[in-house]
C-alpha cells in the first residue's frame, strides 16, 4: 500500500464506487444502483458477496471526485466507477477504461479522476485499473429523491455490465 493509505482491504482487490447525489434525481443513479448490489450482498456494511461467483468487492458511495476519490482507490486492483452521464442518450449504458473517457463530455467526475489517478501515480502510487459505468441522464437533474422511469429502466442493463466486469 502507497503512502497515501485506502479503503482497501488486503483480501479485496475490487471495489465498485457510485458517484452522485441522490437527492437530485437522475443524478443519483450510481447510488441506487449500489443499493441494489447491497441488496444482492451479503456481509458489513462496504463488503460484500458480489452478486456472481466467489468474488468479494467493496461497495463505496461518494460525492467526492478529483484527488480525494483517487486516494480512496489507491492499492485496488481494479474500480468500476458508477455514475450518471449526461452527455449520453438517456436510459444508456455504456462501460469503458476511464482513459477513453473524452476529455470534453461535461463528465467532471470522470476527467478530474483521471487527472488526479496520474498524478498518484507519478508520485509512486499504485493505481487501480479503472472502468467507468456510464448511465445517460436528462442534463440538469431537479433537486428531489427518485429516478425517472426512463432512468431507472437502466438498472438492470447497468446490474449487468457490473455482473459482466465482476467475471472477466
Amino acid at each position: 500500500m502507497g503512502a497515501m493509505g485506502s479503503l482497501r482491504n488486503a483480501s479485496c482487490a475490487r471495489a465498485v464506487v457510485a458517484l452522485g447525489n441522490p437527492y437530485r434525481g437522475d443524478d443519483g443513479v450510481g447510488p441506487a444502483l449500489l443499493r441494489l448490489l447491497k441488496v444482492m450482498g451479503e456481509g458489513k456494511e462496504t463488503r460484500h458477496a458480489s452478486p456472481v461467483a466467489r468474488h468479494e468487492i467493496d461497495l463505496i458511495e461518494g460525492v467526492h471526485d478529483g484527488l480525494r476519490l483517487a486516494e480512496a482507490m489507491v492499492g485496488y486492483g481494479k474500480v468500476l466507477v458508477v455514475d450518471a452521464a449526461p452527455w449520453l442518450p438517456v436510459g444508456e449504458v455504456r462501460r469503458f477504461p476511464l482513459k477513453e473517457l473524452p476529455a470534453r463530455v461535461g463528465y467532471l467526475h470522470g476527467v478530474g479522476l483521471r487527472a488526479a489517478l496520474e498524478a498518484l501515480a507519478a508520485m509512486g502510487e499504485e493505481v487501480p485499473e479503472v472502468e467507468v459505468l456510464a448511465i445517460g441522464v436528462p442534463p440538469d437533474p431537479p433537486f428531489g429523491e427518485g429516478l425517472s422511469p426512463d432512468v431507472e429502466a437502466a438498472l438492470p442493463r447497468a446490474l449487468a455490465e457490473v455482473k459482466r466486469w465482476l467475471n472477466e
